[in-house]
């Protein structure tokens, strides 16, 4: 049975489509590849809006693809109460996910930030992670680290340095979830630090400002598309009946 959050909304969505696909090769940029005929991110945004709180997504692309990307939400056959807005990428994820996150409406109580091109979140996770957001002010979706994991020896032969214990080791996943008045004042305080420090997710700007970030477990079909192999795999887990 899924668990209901205990905050009831609204909440917002931030979905991050302005990368360069640089892994994934081709002329067209993964959230715009198709499986089962349907680009990538009509997956991922038909996912998000069923939760019954969503009512804002906030698409951020690069200009030349916002046609696209709003056609891919038109695709998606949103529920009528999911509005959605746009908002540039930057030069840095950081710098995206500002923007989208200066997009969201000012009564959102919770906001979630995801990649455009993972789009197998599962309903019962994303209650969970909502619900772990709403008590603790952050919560993202993560898999435990089940493989070895070595560490290469800086030079210029790739060899290992050592095994890294992983015991205690999370892979993180999106949507990593927060109340919104605790990330936009994190993202407020990151731009007007000096310097130049990047953060690979959000959670790590809770974190640098010593905000607890709770993990909730997820399925490791919450992946991200990445690399060409990976659509065979998306295709593998629609046939499956595993997701939808």
């Amino acid at each position: 049975m899924t668990t209901e959050p205990k905050m009831r909304g609204p909440y917002a969505a931030i979905v991050c489509a302005a990368g360069s696909s640089s892994r994934m090769g081709g002329n067209v940029r993964k959230p715009y590849l198709t499986l089962r005929g349907k680009p990538i991110l009509s997956w991922t945004l038909a996912a998000l809006a069923r939760l019954p709180q969503l009512e804002q997504i906030v698409l951020v692309t690069r200009p030349d693809d916002r046609a696209m990307a709003l056609e891919c939400a038109d695709l998606a056959d949103l529920p009528a109460r999911v509005r959605v807005d746009t908002a540039d990428g930057g030069a840095r994820r950081q710098d995206s996910v500002f923007n989208g996150l200066k997009a969201t409406r000012s009564d959102a109580e919770l906001v979630l930030i995801h990649d455009a091109a993972r789009p197998f979140p599962q309903q019962e996770a994303l209650a969970l992670v909502c619900e772990r957001a709403a008590e603790m002010g952050g919560a993202i979706l993560a898999c435990r680290v089940r493989d070895t994991i070595k560490r290469e020896r800086t030079g210029a032969d790739t060899v290992i340095e050592t095994t890294v214990p992983r015991a205690g080791l999370w892979q993180a996943q999106t949507p990593q979830v927060f109340r919104r008045a605790l990330i936009l004042d994190c993202f407020e305080r990151i731009a007007r630090e000096a310097g130049s420090v990047e953060f690979t997710d959000d959670a790590s700007i809770c974190e640098h400002f010593n905000h607890a970030v709770a993990l909730v477990e997820s399925s490791s079909s919450n992946f991200k598309v990445t690399q060409p192999e990976d659509l065979p795999i998306a295709e593998s887990f629609l046939n499956s009946g595993l997701v939808s």
